[in-house]
């Protein structure tokens, strides 16, 4: 007789790492919203658009796994707010798209030059809303990648209001992000629309890039 098997019975070879049981939390998408002025550049291979049903969906979420996986996902930006999300002065980060991606996202670059003055009025935005405290990006490099966060959550904006109402964007869907990792080396890409996967040789020197620096 073949002996049943539950998925936190699995172990990861290599590693001490047993995973628990994934919960599925009931989640109900709200209708789209009009685009807003929130910096939306590139949108996601990856990225699904929500269920028109008006029904409650499944989603399955599990920390643990999102926080193991690195699929080297990636998801190209337009300067300053790029640097700024990899920073960790910007957190969330608004779209017109919903995505069903969470976990490690790395973060590009756009061949974009941004202007003086977008510089010098997000830094001052940032500093009203963070304390004059603030130690901010250096230079806002182009064309390159720059690092990667952890997208933990992707919220319809109402649901965003609701659980952040001095929050920072006011897109249609809003990507909460957690811990923000700059590359000390930033390496040349040539960005792609949406959320698209990195070179494997690219994403290989970038993990260790970040082992390097202690991340």
């Amino acid at each position: 007789m073949k002996e049943e098997m539950s998925l936190g019975d699995i172990h990861v070879p290599g590693a001490d790492l047993r995973v628990a049981n994934p919960s599925y939390i009931l989640e109900s998408h709200k209708p789209q919203f009009q685009q807003s002025n929130d910096q939306t550049t590139s949108v996601a291979n990856h990225s699904i658009k929500p269920p028109t049903s008006k029904r409650s969906q499944l989603r399955l979420q599990d920390k643990g796994l999102q926080e193991v996986v690195d699929g080297g996902m990636c998801l190209s930006m337009h300067q300053p707010w790029a640097s700024l999300l990899v920073a960790g002065i910007k957190m969330h980060e608004g779209r017109t798209w919903y995505s069903a991606h969470r976990g490690k996202l790395w973060i590009a670059a756009t061949a974009q030059k941004p202007s003086d003055l977008e510089i010098q009025t997000l830094e001052t935005n940032y500093k009203t809303r963070l304390g004059a405290d603030v130690l901010f990006p250096k230079t806002y490099p182009i064309s390159c990648l720059l690092g990667c966060v952890d997208v933990v959550d992707v919220l319809p904006y109402e649901e965003y209001l609701q659980q952040y109402p001095d929050g920072e964007s006011s897109s249609p869907y809003v990507f909460i992000c957690e811990n923000a990792q700059e590359l000390s080396l930033k390496f040349p890409i040539k960005g792609e629309h949406k959320i698209y996967k990195l070179d494997s040789q690219i994403h290989k020197a970038a993990k260790m890039g970040l082992q390097i620096t202690g991340r």
